[in-house]
């Protein structure tokens, strides 16, 4: 429910999906992740991780990397399905929550850690979606369903800036 851990690998991009799996649109980030795995073939310079909702630890997948490309949701006014894309100076001026414990660490807190403790990538952008469910739930709601094809086709734009060639795997 909270993220499959990996190995982090020595490669220099990063997809992380963020989220709870079990709370509808919480989970988009995972949704997004195990969709563009299942739809391209990713070269062996790119990590996909899902990473659920492990708070700090995120930040050590951060380490050494040229681009970060996360997915999450935001919490904000606007229509469901909507998103905003983000840099990562953008995230650092928004203010941190109160913790109560360890485990209620947002995306936001994460990146600080990082940019903290010098984890901070080259470069990373968010893409964050508008939810409209958070309810107990393993489905997303129509409208994030609705936005998963076009934050996979973000991902992949955004390698090939980069360069890198993400093959379609051939239909079975």
């Amino acid at each position: 429910a909270c993220g499959r851990q990996r190995r982090m690998k020595e490669v220099p991009y990063l997809i992380l999906g963020v989220g709870n799996f079990l709370l509808s649109d919480e989970g988009f980030g995972i949704h997004v992740v195990k969709a563009l795995e299942s739809r391209y073939r990713i070269p062996p310079e790119v990590e996909v991780v899902d990473g659920g909702c492990l708070g700090f630890s995120l930040a050590d997948y951060l380490r050494e990397k040229k681009l970060v490309l996360m997915i999450d949701i935001i919490a904000t006014n606007g229509h469901p399905g909507g998103y905003r894309i983000f840099s990562a100076e953008e995230i650092l001026q928004w203010p941190t929550t109160r913790l109560h414990s360890g485990h209620q660490v947002t995306l936001v807190e994460a990146i600080k850690f990082a940019e903290f403790a010098g984890l901070r990538p080259q470069a990373w952008k968010i893409f964050a979606a508008i939810p409209q469910d958070l309810s107990p739930g393993l489905e997303l709601s129509p409208p994030l369903k609705a936005l998963v094809p076009k934050a996979v086709d973000w991902i992949r734009a955004e390698l090939e800036k980069e360069g890198l060639k993400i093959e379609e795997k051939p239909c079975v």
